[in-house]
């Protein structure tokens, strides 16, 4: 998900929102400077030589199906915390990924404190609200394999207790719907795999145990998200690499047809654009993908 098919990212960083900006400012440049714990920091900007000179090049590193999902992770922390308060406990963003979930592993500033805002918005004011999961919900966000985390949890979850290596939280407004999970780990020296926050593309929450301030899960749409998120079954079609990848294909080929030239630069002005607005931005790029598609169709029926 790295490269670029236009002159990148950097010119259009001020569609950035400020506080997500300076995250991603202050993730590279302490990782650039060395700086302790920062050493995993955008780690998808690293993945090749040279390094990344700002955050303009980090980001056309990641790509924009990756810059999308940041931005739509943070879009919904400001809907579930509008003061962003939430937001400004992440110190470093780490790496970023896609697949049967989406989101990037955290420094989290305090990790005490960012339970503690976590839990008071469990109430929320009408709109997205968190709760806590129980130990099967967390299950996979456990340390080592499934089936040894369920075993080493198995007496905790008779007795009522609470996950073993790593609390977690469940955006709840919207059951059976694209929602994010915020985890944080209880150990120190902090596991980098345990604190992270992703898009699950179906939450299972079904509801609120309002007295005990956990999530209730939905059977069938449960194994569905832990079918999709373990495996990645049944998870989303992301547009911005699909296009990407067919526009590579042609690029230079004799035979593409005139029209798929003009796509392909309408589609180079865009598609950073489209990244940075969030889940605005990756629904109009669906758009973008069936007119794709449709040029593919053409192209075949012509051949």
């Amino acid at each position: 998900m790295t490269g670029s098919l236009d002159a990148g990212a950097g010119p259009h960083l001020d569609g950035l929102a400020g506080p997500l900006r300076e995250a991603l400012e202050r993730s590279l440049a302490d990782r650039l400077a060395r700086c302790p714990g920062a050493e995993l920091n955008v780690d998808n900007a690293f993945w090749g030589a040279p390094e990344p000179r700002d955050l303009g090049e980090a980001l056309t590193r990641f790509g924009p199906t990756c810059v999308n999902v940041v931005v739509r992770i943070f879009e919904r922390i400001r809907g579930i915390d509008p003061t962003l308060g939430l937001w400004m406990q992440i110190r470093y963003l780490r790496n970023v990924w896609c697949g049967g979930s989406a989101g990037f592993k955290v420094v989290y500033v305090e990790p005490a404190a960012m339970r503690e805002r976590l839990d008071r918005h469990f109430a929320g004011a009408g709109g997205p609200r968190v709760a806590r999961d129980t130990i099967l919900g967390g299950i996979e966000h456990q340390r080592g394999a499934l089936l040894g985390s369920l075993t080493a949890s198995m007496a905790e979850l008779f007795r009522g207790g609470e996950p073993l290596d790593a609390d977690s939280w469940r955006e709840v407004h919207r059951p059976d719907r694209e929602a994010v999970h915020l985890c944080v780990g209880k150990h120190e020296p902090r596991p980098p795999e345990l604190d992270d926050i992703h898009l699950d593309w179906r939450s299972p929450v079904v509801g609120v145990d309002e007295e005990r301030r956990r999530c209730r899960y939905g059977l069938l749409i449960g194994v569905v998200h832990w079918v999709q998120a373990r495996f990645g079954l049944g998870k989303p079609v992301f547009p911005f690499q699909c296009i990407d990848d067919r526009v590579a294909a042609l690029a230079g080929r004799r035979e593409a047809p005139a029209r798929w030239a003009e796509f392909a630069a309408r589609w180079r002005d865009a598609r950073w654009p489209l990244a940075l607005r969030g889940g605005a931005g990756a629904e109009e790029a669906q758009t973008w993908l069936r007119e794709c598609d449709e040029l593919c169709a053409a192209q075949r029926a012509d051949a």
